[in-house]
């Protein structure tokens, strides 16, 4: 499937994630179904490790990419909604996913 996110922004993504320990970055929504509109915004379910940095550290590299689109960020956990990690996992497209050690 084309994701309609453009390569710079995958490449910014991909370079936050390694910078900062995450384990996965999973592009979920309307982005990730293909049924997105022009102006949507664009939601990523982030899984950090044990090693990540600090989620406001990690939230605020993300708001400074530069992009047209609003940026979703959702930092996954054991208190976040189960529906809602059902829903990334069924419609989620993996855009980052560090090298087990």
């Amino acid at each position: 499937m084309e994701l309609d996110l453009g390569k710079s922004l995958i490449e910014n993504i991909k370079k936050i994630a390694n910078e900062n320990l995450i384990d996965k970055i999973v592009l979920f929504g309307s982005r990730a179904r293909g049924d997105n509109r022009k102006n949507s915004d664009i939601d990523l379910a982030v899984y950090c490790s044990k090693e990540s940095k600090d989620e406001s550290k990690i939230y605020f590299e993300f708001e400074d990419i530069e992009t047209l689109f609003k940026l979703d960020i959702i930092f996954i956990k054991e208190s976040t909604d189960k529906k809602l990690i059902e829903n990334i996992q069924r419609e989620g497209v993996v855009l980052y996913e560090r090298e087990q050690q």
